[in-house]
């Protein structure tokens, strides 16, 4: 994926889940382009699941404080707040994002998703979180986001204005992932295959595709099949 596609994302959504620090907001750091992927996608899916979060409980009437804490929490930022470093400040905005979805995976989520590689590595996820819709997510020409927590990893999916994206990163070891593949439209283009591999049928999710292996030099793609029932 390229920098410029994670970081204008950002820009996009701003910091609409409060994670950077004010004393953080503004500041340039130099985070490397799959630090600043994982950022950006666990700071997406905390802004669209916490604001579906507080919406179905204001529909429902309902009280359940797990739900509705990270919610709370959730506060504007200004839109054009910037990163692109690492550091201690990246790395506890990845751990407070990661905490808020966990919490809100436990209080709301549910389905399963999996990622099947051709390599023989698979993941197996028992819950996950999505949002349909601009009005659910909060981004225009959002269609659907889909983010799943298990064993320190994050997998996720989107179709946005951004194009089609699937992936899995570690965000539990900073430093040194065990696992970082994504598959975006801009490297699908790249490769000169299908560009848009995500299959939306109600509400489940399947795409088979290849994908950038970021833990290695290896400029070859490895293929792999995601799939996800969102509850």
């Amino acid at each position: 994926m390229r920098p410029t596609g994670a970081a204008n994302r950002l820009g996009t959504l701003g910091d609409p889940a409060g994670i950077i620090a004010p004393g953080d907001v503004g500041t340039v750091v130099a985070m490397t382009p799959p630090t600043l992927r994982r950022l950006v996608l666990l700071i997406a899916a905390v802004a669209s699941f916490a604001a579906c979060s507080g919406d179905s409980d204001d529909a429902d009437g309902g009280d359940d404080s797990a739900a509705e804490q990270p919610a709370e929490t959730t506060e504007a930022a200004s839109d054009d707040t910037v990163i692109a470093g690492g550091g201690d400040a990246a790395e506890d905005a990845i751990d407070e994002a990661a905490e808020q979805l966990e919490e809100l995976q436990d209080a709301v989520g549910g389905g399963g998703a999996s990622l099947v590689m051709s390599d023989g590595r698979s993941w197996t996820f028992d819950a996950v979180l999505c949002a349909f819709g601009e009005d659910e997510i909060g981004q225009a020409g959002a269609e659907v986001v889909v983010s799943a927590l298990a064993d320190g990893l994050q997998l996720y999916a989107s179709i946005d204005a951004f194009g089609h994206t699937v992936s899995i990163n570690d965000i539990e070891d900073f430093e040194n992932p065990s696992v970082s593949l994504s598959a975006s439209q801009f490297s699908a283009e790249l490769l000169g295959i299908d560009p848009e591999p995500i299959v939306l049928n109600g509400r489940q999710l399947t795409a088979s595709t290849s994908f950038d292996d970021d833990t290695t030099d290896d400029v070859d793609g490895i293929d792999g099949t995601f799939e996800a029932t969102c509850p």
